[in-house]
């Protein structure tokens, strides 16, 4: 019986199995992070990756849940740029103090593509494509990470 994901054992790998996820997605992306650091989500690709996600046509969604939210504030300017000009589609929320020792992180995809990094600190993830059943309980977690988060994001939208 083939396994139901696929094993990463890089960083190199995570990143590259992410923006995988992130190129499949039609409808809805999910991202749970501590601060998108790992993900170096600011990186030109990646934030074409999102751009071209958000520009797509059909209705879509991004949604991201972060345990810090600080250095997609100070950090990241070409996404927060993205997000200010897609704020409709856009909505970042930050956990409760209490739910910030979660240590693993996911990037899903209209709920079918996957990868969930076991632990923050270690590049060992799981990559799944086209596998809805193995990824139902985590996405199932994110909806209540999001339930339980606040929105924390702060556009500075200025003009007529």
């Amino acid at each position: 019986m083939e396994a139901p994901y696929s094993l990463l054992t890089s960083e190199a790998e995570y990143r590259a199995a992410c923006d995988a996820v992130l190129a499949l997605a039609r409808r809805e992306i999910q991202i749970f992070d501590r601060d998108l650091a790992r993900l170096q989500i600011e990186s030109r690709p990646r934030v074409a990756l999102l751009a071209a996600f958000l520009q797509g046509g059909a209705p879509r969604r991004l949604r991201l849940v972060l345990h810090d939210s600080g250095p997609l504030q100070d950090d990241c300017p070409r996404l927060l740029q993205l997000i200010g000009n897609h704020a409709h589609l856009v909505e970042v929320r930050q956990t409760p103090d209490n739910l910030r020792q979660l240590a693993d992180t996911h990037v899903f995809a209209d709920g079918c593509h996957g990868v969930r990094r076991f632990h923050i600190d270690q590049p060992r993830s799981a990559l799944a494509h086209d596998n809805p059943d193995y990824l139902n309980p985590w996405r199932l977690r994110f909806e209540e990470l999001w339930e339980q988060s606040l929105p924390c994001l702060r556009l500075n939208t200025t003009g007529l």
